[in-house]
Order: structure tokens, then C-alpha cells, then sequence
């Protein structure tokens, strides 16, 4: 059974805190879809990406030091870090613990064929109304 963080960043934006609240949702969703995965804890920042001293990645760091999880999922890994430099260092720093990282955004393609599959279910659901 592998132990999983999720980690989920957005940037404040005035008035809406609900974002980060549903990029925690949809990695949940993904990572239920994962068998034999397990969560163990959630670590969310609403901070500027560009801050180094983001407290749930701290956090996150600190954790992954005590061999508390050993995956860490996200929603892309620009989540981690916007700069690719500052974001492979941080890679590294958890393959080094030993935890991997996983991306469950879904690939561009999924997203496409979920719109066109909405599309068609609108359409059905119209046809029958007529």
C-alpha cells in the first residue's frame, strides 16, 4: 500500500478560495482511481508561486524527511514550482528521500475527449427533450 501527500498550490486571488478547494477535490478524485494507494495527508498553499516560503511545501519537505508518505501527488508539477530550475531541485530533493512524484493532471487528450463526450451527452439529453 503506498502512503500518498497531495499537494495543491494555487496563487490568491481576490474572492476566490474555492479554487484551491477544488484542485484538492479533483486530485482526490485521481487518486482514488489508483488502487492500492492510500492518503495520508493533504498540504495546500494560497501563496505566490514565486515565494520560496510557501508553509504547506515547507511543510511538505519536513514530512517527506520523516518518511510519512511516499508519494506525492499533484496537479501538475508547475504546482511545485513555476521556475524549472527551483522545481528539478525540489524533484530531486524527494527522489533523494525517496518519494516520488506523480502528475495526475490529465493529459491534454483526456481532457479533449472528456469535452467531447459532455458534448455528445448534451446532445442526447437534447435530442430526448424534443
Amino acid at each position: 500500500m503506498a502512503r500518498v501527500a497531495l499537494y495543491a498550490h494555487e496563487e490568491p486571488r481576490p474572492g476566490d478560495f474555492a479554487r484551491l478547494d477544488r484542485q484538492v477535490g479533483r486530485l482526490a478524485t485521481q487518486m482514488a482511481r489508483r488502487p492500492g494507494w492510500w492518503p495520508v495527508v493533504i498540504f495546500a498553499d494560497r501563496w505566490p508561486a514565486s515565494r520560496p516560503d510557501r508553509p504547506g511545501l515547507a511543510r511538505l519537505l519536513a514530512d517527506a524527511g520523516c518518511g510519512v508518505f511516499d508519494i506525492v501527488a499533484v496537479d501538475g508539477l508547475a504546482r511545485l514550482s513555476p521556475d524549472r530550475a527551483t522545481r528539478e531541485a525540489l524533484l530531486s530533493r524527494l527522489a533523494t528521500l525517496g518519494v516520488q512524484v506523480v502528475d495526475l493532471r490529465p493529459s491534454g487528450a483526456r481532457r479533449l475527449a472528456a469535452v467531447v463526450a459532455d458534448l455528445a451527452l448534451a446532445d442526447l439529453i437534447g435530442e430526448a427533450a424534443r
